[in-house]
């Protein structure tokens, strides 16, 4: 049976018509739910990078590790360390043990901090004959960071080397969208820093960083800045 050419565009107008709705339909829930796809996608991504950062710490925990485990004091004879307790086969507890002077207490801590990435756990710290001090110190292991600060783990507060200003320069300074960094000498020796870094060389820590100054914290609190030279500043 043949349909009459007025209901043959019926059908076709109906037919373009449900297309339509079809399509629009399709539109409308794909706009209802791109924002919780989206939201998935970007925790998936999130959880990704988390998990990559985890795996990075575990990695780099188990190379301090295994770095404890091979470390030698040839400077320090008289300080001794051992493995306290493992997790996983891996070092988590690691603890020295040794009798010296302060001043030589200092070092040693100072050379530990900066090869190794530590917590604090506990301590004991117990005066002997003269000068000697018997200590006994337990950390846990913890991945390292590109800056750490500095940690007094002695007894007692020991002498502050006086700040000489011309043995440091502030050559220049750099900003990111999420730190500033410096770059400073020190007795001709050149470092970039950035907030909380420690300087072992000279026994202190970086306060602050600003576009054109630089605070060092000393080991006993006091504060010294350091501003970038202008051409004809003299020297102290």
């Amino acid at each position: 049976m043949f349909l009459s050419p007025f209901f043959q565009a019926l059908r076709a107008f109906l037919l373009r018509i449900n297309l339509s709705l079809v399509l629009l339909l399709i539109i409308l829930q794909l706009a209802v739910w791109y924002p919780f796809i989206d939201n998935a996608y970007d925790n998936a991504g999130r959880q990704l990078k988390l998990k990559q950062g985890a795996q990075h710490s575990w990695n780099s925990i188990q190379q301090q590790s295994r770095a404890l485990a091979m470390a030698e004091f040839e400077d320090h004879p008289w300080l001794q360390h051992r493995t306290v307790d493992t997790a996983q086969e891996i070092t988590s507890i690691w603890e020295i043990e040794g009798a010296a002077s302060l001043p030589q207490w200092q070092t040693a801590l100072e050379q530990v901090e900066e090869r190794f990435a530590l917590a604090l756990l506990s301590v004991s710290w117990q005066r002997r004959s003269g000068e000697q001090w018997q200590g006994k110190m337990q950390f846990s292991i913890q991945a390292p960071k590109m800056n750490r600060e500095y940690h007094n783990w002695l007894p007692a507060r020991i002498l502050i080397e006086r700040f000489i200003k011309k043995d440091w320069q502030l050559l220049s300074t750099m900003r990111t969208s999420e730190n500033a960094s410096a770059l400073v000498e020190y007795k001709h020796h050149r470092h970039w820093v950035q907030e909380g870094s420690w300087l072992p060389a000279a026994g202190l820590s970086v306060g602050s960083v600003s576009s054109d100054q630089v605070t060092l914290i000393a080991k006993d609190g006091s504060l010294q800045t350091l501003a970038i030279r202008q051409v004809g500043d003299d020297d102290d």
